[in-house]
Order: C-alpha cells, then structure tokens, then sequence
C-alpha cells in the first residue's frame, strides 16, 4: 500500500499524510456546508435535517482513518502493551460510527415529526418521539461497547449470564432509579404532560417542561433557572398543567369592599372595569363577558370576584394588573373603601 512512499522521510510522510487528512476533513466540512446552504432552499427540510447531523460524525471518521494511515506507516508494529493499532483505531471507528449512527437516528425522528406536521398542519407532540430516540440510543452504544470489548476479547455471553444473576441484587440497589425509570414511561405512554408545557406541582414547584428523561424531568421556572424532579415524584402527584386541554384559561380576581358601601354601584363600578379590561389589553380572549360575584360576609369586608378570561398562563399576571390599577383608581374617585384587617374595641360601662 505504502511502497511509492517508501522512498520518503517515514516521519514526514507520516505527517503529510495526518495533515492531508485533517485537510480532506475541512474540505469535506465546506462542502457539507454549501450543500447545508442549498438544501435550506429547497421546498422540504429533510435533506437540510440528515446533512446537519451527519456532518461532524464524518470529519471525525476522516481524520482518525488519516491517522490510523499515519501512524501504520511510520510504526507498523505499533502497540501500547497488548493492545495493537489496529485494535486502537477500532475502537476510534466504532465510537464514530456509533455517533453516526446515532446523529441519523436522530435526523429519521427528526425528519418524521416533520413530515407528520407537514401533513397535518399542526403541532405533533414530541415527548414519546424524543423518548424512544434516547432508548434506541441507548442501546445502540451498548452494542458498540460490547463489540469493543469483543476486541479485546472478552466474551460478552458470559458477563450477560452473570448480569442476569446479579439482576436480583443490583434491581434492589437501584430501586429508586429504576422507580424513575419506570415513572418515565408511563409519563411518556400516558403523556399527562408535554414538552413546553407549564405545570404546577404546588407553589414552590412549578416550570415549563424542558425535557423528560429516564431519571428526571427538567423544568425551566420563570427565572430562567432549572428544576430538577425525579420522574416518580411527578408520576405520584397531583399537579396542575396549564396548557392542557387547551392554554386559554379564567383567572379569578378576589376583592373586599366596606359594610357600608352600595353594593349594587360596587357591582356596576367593578364589572365596567372588568368589561374595559377585557376588550383593551393585549392577552385577552375579547369576546369573553366577564362576571361579577358576591362571595362572603367577611371579618372586615364584604368580599368579591371577577372573572377574567386570558390567552394563556403568560397574559394572566399583566391583565391582573391591569384590572387592579384600574378598579382601584375607580373606587378612589368613586369614594368606595377598600377596608383592612382591623379590629375595632368597644368599652361598655
């Protein structure tokens, strides 16, 4: 293979031929990257989908084929121990090809979403579909380890009847993973919940759903920050998701007003705000009638709500603010008193 060669420097051959390697794989990486630019043109994104994921799996398997040439051609005999060059950038080739494999794994889940929501026209809910992916994942590397360890010549038959002997042992020490494991499934089967969704679990925890794993589920709260939660926690609790069935939601607005107030004027008063809000700020359904009730004989106050209706969980809290600048600037200018908790004391001689 090397015999025109073998009148050159064997160490500069050796370094022309990694260099020319690491060059072939930059050429290769343009040319991925003029068809990327040509494929993003194109009416379908399939194309632009497989060359985006396969592009970095074949420079790597470039240059370490240029490096395997190398290194054979300058130490044929190489070896670190028992362990041969060729047996080395064996091992190299499978990680790659295991990348590979796995970048167009994911461009097939990929590109299938795709077509489902190119043929009909909506949203496909994706959390089964990213599920699946990391489980094929999963184990295709562990047929990659298996074939590595292969060549080193250890017999995978064995070590799985052992496995299996120890399953008992190991299914008790892991009981809690394996409790998050089981949880995740039946999140995925089930799909109580979404990715993108928000959901409640109590007033301290609660996020949009970033990512449901085999162990955790990741939720992203309002201030950009990560909740971590195992999945069996989620699978045994009730919570609340605000975008199923559907994101549009009624929000309550509570409100107390003196004894002595005319309640059919606070009736009146309180649902024209309600009306203004509904019709003029930005996150609200327009249509929707708001409602006014009565609710109680308070300690302090004879109490109230408003109904409101809002697009979604993000409109709730400026439309609430809104309704309250402007039902208490009504109520000031209307001298209606909006009491505190007091206690008045009467003396009797």
């Amino acid at each position: 293979m090397f015999e025109s060669l073998n009148q050159f420097d064997p160490k500069s051959v050796a370094i022309g031929i990694s260099i020319t390697s690491i060059i072939i794989a930059l050429l290769m990486r343009r040319v991925l990257k003029v068809i990327s630019v040509f494929t993003s043109n194109t009416k379908t994104k399939i194309d632009e989908i497989l060359v985006k994921n396969i592009r970095l799996p074949i420079q790597i398997l470039i240059i370490t084929f240029g490096f395997f040439l190398a290194v054979k051609f300058y130490q044929p005999n190489f070896s670190v121990g028992a362990v041969t060059i060729l047996q080395i950038f064996s091992i190299l080739w499978i990680i790659a090809i295991t990348f590979l494999v796995s970048r167009i794994i994911k461009s097939g889940f990929e590109i299938y979403t795709y077509e489902l929501k190119e043929k009909m026209h909506r949203k496909i809910d994706d959390t089964l579909f990213n599920f699946v992916r990391k489980l094929i994942n999963f184990t295709v590397y562990l047929v990659a380890l298996s074939i590595i360890l292969k060549q080193f010549g250890i017999e995978i038959t064995p070590l799985l009847a052992g496995l299996g002997i120890a399953g008992i042992a190991v299914a008790m020490a892991l009981k809690d993973t394996l409790s998050n494991f089981l949880s995740a499934i039946y999140i995925t089967a089930d799909r109580p919940m979404k990715l993108g969704d928000y959901i409640e679990l109590d007033s301290k925890t609660a996020g949009y759903v970033v990512d449901i794993g085999w162990r955790t589920t990741r939720l992203r709260t309002w201030d950009h920050n990560y909740l971590i939660l195992p999945n069996s926690k989620i699978a045994e609790s009730v919570f609340r998701n605000y975008n199923s069935p559907k994101r549009e939601m009624t929000t309550m607005v509570s409100c107390g007003v003196a004894y002595n107030s005319d309640l059919t004027k606070v009736e009146k008063i309180a649902t024209s705000v309600a009306k203004k809000i509904q019709k003029s700020v930005e996150g609200t359904i327009k249509e929707y009638e708001p409602s006014f009730r009565f609710r109680e004989f308070g300690d302090n106050a004879i109490t109230f709500t408003v109904s409101l209706r809002v697009k979604n969980r993000e409109s709730r809290s400026k439309v609430i603010h809104e309704f309250i600048k402007s039902l208490k600037l009504k109520f000031d200018k209307e001298k209606i008193e909006i009491p505190f908790p007091q206690m008045d004391i009467r003396m009797i001689k």
